[in-house]
């Protein structure tokens, strides 16, 4: 590991890289130059771990060449990918910040090269930038705002789905496949094929305009089953649809409340061993 200041910072300064990133983004180009000379240089061989769920975040980092995965355990120990990172990317900020564990594993899917901030000289750069604290405080006040409008201005997937694939084709076919499916539909059609059989099959012949094998029936009935289908298929696919957007917002809300909950349950676990170390100490 090796000092990022020994090399040019000129493609991470001039190519606004820590500009990109929220926490760092009002800083001035010399307060950017002084957090980059406290950056180390990392090099990461392919599918090692960077950083493990639950491990204390000590460090911040910025992917300078390479790629990483970020993934979450399930409740039977397999790793969910959330995320793929690659050249420019960065992970750890809200670890330098609060210090608490990692919300997820990273691994290396190829070589990668890190710029790392540890929490330490980040502390020291704010002691020496104490203008910049603030200038960061405010911008994180600023986007907290903007994430609580965001959320205000939140709509149901499915309304946006539907106002966005609903044509007057869809709405057609949807109706026909709702009236389809109907008590209505059903005894309409029964009690008009008992008329016909009956008109057919016990009138005199020179009143039969469908006598047996009801020729007629028998090609109205496929045509209308055809069409039937036809519109019951599309009106399908736009619920299959539907219903996969549900399934995949349910699954993120899903891997989200497990992290949570598993970070909750850390949290109580530290807790408890501080009151055990306390009642220990008073004993």
């Amino acid at each position: 590991m090796t000092p990022a200041a020994e090399q040019s910072p000129s493609r991470i300064l001039q190519g606004g890289l820590l500009a990109r990133i929220p926490i760092f983004s009002t800083l001035s180009l010399d307060a950017q130059k002084a957090l980059f000379d406290r950056m180390r240089r990392e090099s990461i061989e392919a599918h090692q771990t960077i950083c493990w769920f639950g491990d204390t975040a000590d460090g911040f980092f910025i992917i300078e060449k390479g790629e990483v995965v970020v993934s979450v355990p399930n409740g039977v120990g397999e790793q969910i990918v959330i995320n793929q990172l690659g050249e420019g990317d960065f992970f750890g900020e809200v670890g330098l910040l609060d210090g608490g564990p990692r919300v997820a594993t990273v691994r290396a899917t190829t070589g990668v090269t890190l710029l790392r901030l540890d929490r330490t000289a980040f502390h020291g750069f704010l002691v020496d930038h104490p203008a910049v604290a603030i200038q960061m405080l405010t911008e994180m006040g600023r986007r907290h705002r903007e994430t609580s409008e965001t959320v205000k201005e939140m709509r149901n997937a499915n309304l946006v789905f539907a106002r966005a694939y609903t044509g007057l084709w869809q709405r057609i076919c949807d109706v026909i496949a709702s009236v389809a499916a109907g008590r209505a539909f059903t005894v309409f059609h029964v009690a008009l094929f008992a008329f016909w059989l009956a008109w057919n099959t016990l009138l005199p012949d020179r009143a039969r305009f469908d006598p047996f094998p009801f020729g007629l029936l028998t090609v109205i009935c496929s045509l209308e089953a055809i069409f039937l289908s036809i519109f019951v298929m599309v009106s399908q696919n736009r619920q299959s649809e539907k219903d996969r957007l549900r399934t995949d917002l349910d699954y993120q809300v899903n891997v989200k409340a497990q992290t949570e909950i598993m970070e909750i349950s850390r949290r109580l676990e530290r807790i408890e061993a501080a009151l055990q170390r306390g009642v220990s100490a008073e004993g």
